[in-house]
């Protein structure tokens, strides 16, 4: 345990050092202060390397470097034999483990957990249970072209295969049938 809590203190201490090399050649005429105003912010425990950006819609927002520190180590459960995720057969098992280990890809509370939730954890093209190792892309309902936004009764999360097949004109998958 001491040995990955020292490794993930100098992993962060690397990262600290490569921005504050990268900030001070971004702008060589400026003293530390400014360059730490800039880019570094107290906040909570410590400082934060963070910055100002526009969204698409021309909304400012700040953005902040995630501390890869904080997360936690976790243990996984170990597959059973040599259990292809795309085995028909073994269906069952994947869901029962995917059940088991009470853990999605999507942390609970966020809003793509709630996304999830929403659609009972089922694809509304195909009906099959989300759960599966298939990729999943999360689909505007009304385009943001088209003045969708980004909440989450306008998301939902498709297989990448349903997702295609709603941008290919397709209905379902009973016409390609």
């Amino acid at each position: 345990m001491q040995s990955a809590k020292k490794c993930s203190i100098n992993l962060r201490s690397e990262v600290w050092i490569a921005l504050w090399r990268w900030a001070k050649r971004r702008h060589p005429n400026k003293g530390k202060r400014w360059i730490a105003n800039r880019y570094f912010q107290i906040r909570g425990k410590g400082w934060e390397f963070a910055c100002q950006v526009k969204d698409r819609k021309g909304v400012s927002k700040e953005i902040i470097l995630f501390n890869i520190a904080s997360i936690p180590i976790e243990r996984h459960i170990k597959v059973k034999g040599t259990a292809p995720p795309d085995d028909p057969n073994l269906q069952e098992y994947w869901a029962k483990r995917a059940m088991k280990s009470g853990k999605t890809i999507w942390d609970k509370g966020s809003k793509y957990y709630k996304i999830a939730q929403n659609q009972n954890w089922k694809c509304p093209i195909c009906g099959e249970k989300l759960h599966k190792v298939e990729a999943l892309e999360t689909h505007h309902i009304i385009a943001l072209a088209k003045g969708g936004t980004e909440d989450i009764d306008n998301l939902q999360h498709l297989h990448k295969i349903c997702h295609k097949t709603i941008h290919s004109g397709r209905r379902s998958f009973k016409a390609e049938a």
